[in-house]
């Protein structure tokens, strides 16, 4: 009775342990050779086979294998090993060994019994015999079948060879994405995963419907340049309606590096279609980009070879304001500049909101200069460009612009009060006074308000004698009969400290 207890505990371990064992699993190719290893607590396996292995009808024994080629098995549970060798000579004909232990007894008939008991289990740790196994099961239940099987294989090697075997049957319609998502759920490696999805893109992009499943499956590869090929791949090889375009890129979204998703975001430029969805699911991918220069690289190469409409320049636009680096910002903003703000207000907007994010007072100078030299700014674009230089912090910066901005000042009321204000930001006595005298020396005939908001900035100037060089300078060219602008004037020059500065500038309006 003791020792019937003791058993008892002994399998009750037993089966405790191995609920939590963990079986170690190898599988490699050399040569032709195929190798299988795995092992656990209490047992192992170890199989090698060269050559192209046939099975018996029932599937439970090698019926032939291609000459010099071999097939071998062992198994050891609980220090009991067993083993099965079969080797194919030149002329194809099989020798067979059957060893328990060390000792090697017939194969016949208790080798043969071993080895179709061991046999589906063998079968599902190698792939021996996979087409004519799918072939089979297709025939008998079709694709859910099929995978049903593969659900107790462990490598993702031996299940990429089934899936190959399946994918090369006439899959109905139906049956193509549930392939497509297994692939993506079953299989652990990256590799394998990208080379099915590589090698089978035609055939699940056949099919509409199996697309989602298709481009969930990407999204699980964890290697995020297993990934990005995946999806280069299939940019390259299959032209992709807009709705499959935004499966493509919510997969991209998953790629955690910045480079290869930068990498995958170029070939979609290639491809890009000025559709509000495409375009709103493109720039929402473009940023989950962390890097600046790629961000900027990305949108470059978006605007230097595709044709953008107004919506999506603007959003281009507010996606260059999400980029972290005051140059990267500039390099896109002045690229936007070259290929053309559509003189759109919305764009034209968005374009100086994004500007005015810009941290460098430089940077910030240099496209402000490059937009005058290449855009017509419209409507209540005028104002904000002053709006805008009014924030650069740099006087001689803000001044430079100024003085390229001479043609939006004189214009209408509302614009050269955008202008004045600006100038009034300048904290340097030269510059302002500069700024100032270019505008006199520009604009021949000014309108009453231009002269106005001019006399009004003057008073600004701290130094008297730039107030007195701006002061002479605009004396030449107001209009002595217009009592307004007189008495504007003289309010103007009564602001000068300096007592012979003051009588400079009276003597030269008088």
């Amino acid at each position: 009775m003791q020792n019937y207890l003791l058993l008892f505990c002994f399998v009750v371990f037993l089966i405790a342990t191995n609920a939590t064992a963990q079986t170690r699993i190898t599988f490699s190719e050399t040569g032709g050779e195929r190798s299988y290893k795995s092992s656990d607590t209490f047992s192992s396996y170890e199989i090698k086979y060269k050559g192209k292995i046939k099975l018996t009808q029932d599937g439970l024994g090698i019926a032939s294998i291609s000459p010099n080629g071999y097939f071998k098995v062992s198994k050891t549970t609980f220090g009991n090993k067993r083993a099965v060798i079969i080797e194919s000579n030149s002329d194809g004909q099989l020798d067979y060994q059957f060893y328990s232990g060390r000792k090697e007894t017939p194969f016949f008939d208790e080798g043969k019994e071993w080895l179709a008991d061991i046999m589906p289990d063998v079968l599902l740790k190698t792939g021996i015999g996979a087409e004519e196994r799918v072939k089979k099961l297709y025939a008998s239940g079709g694709a859910k079948k099929v995978l049903a099987e593969m659900e107790a294989i462990e490598s993702s090697s031996v299940k990429g060879i089934y899936f190959e075997a399946l994918l090369a049957m006439p899959l109905k319609q139906s049956e193509v994405g549930p392939v497509a998502k297994k692939i993506g759920y079953t299989i652990s490696s990256s590799s394998e995963r990208g080379r099915l999805y590589r090698k089978y893109a035609d055939q699940f992009l056949k099919y509409e419907a199996a697309h989602e499943a298709f481009f969930d499956g990407i999204s699980r590869i964890s290697s995020s340049s297993e990934k990005g090929e995946v999806l280069r791949s299939t940019l390259k090889g299959s032209k992709l309606s807009a709705k499959t375009l935004i499966a493509l890129l919510k997969a991209a979204e998953s790629i955690s590096s910045s480079s290869e998703l930068g990498s995958v975001l170029r070939e979609v430029n290639e491809v890009f279609v000025n559709n509000e969805d495409f375009t709103s699911a493109y720039y929402h991918s473009l940023d989950l980009i962390s890097s600046s220069s790629e961000k900027s690289s990305v949108l470059i190469d978006l605007l230097k070879n595709t044709s953008l409409n107004a919506q999506s320049m603007q959003l281009l636009i507010e996606s260059t304001s999400k980029i972290s680096s005051s140059s990267a910002q500039g390099s896109v903003l002045r690229e936007a500049i070259e290929k053309g703000l559509h003189e759109n207000q919305a764009v034209q907007s968005a374009f100086f909101k994004t500007l005015n994010n810009i941290g460098s007072s430089s940077e910030r100078g240099s496209v402000l200069r490059d937009l005058l030299s290449e855009t017509n700014l419209t409507g209540e674009s005028g104002k904000l460009l002053f709006a805008s230089i009014a924030m650069i912090p740099s006087s001689s910066e803000k001044g430079s612009v100024l003085r390229r901005a001479m043609d939006y000042a004189g214009k209408n009321e509302s614009t050269d009060d955008a202008f004045f204000k600006s100038v009034k930001t300048i904290s340097s006595s030269s510059e302002k006074g500069s700024v100032l005298s270019t505008l006199i020396e520009k604009k021949k005939d000014l309108p009453d308000h231009t002269m106005l908001g001019l006399l009004d900035a003057v008073k600004t100037i701290s130094s008297s004698s730039e107030k007195g060089s701006v002061l002479t300078k605009l004396a030449k060219v107001l209009p002595k009969g217009n009592e307004k602008l007189v008495d504007a004037f003289k309010d103007a020059a009564r602001t000068i400290d300096s007592d012979s500065e003051y009588r400079r500038v009276m003597e030269a309006m008088f």
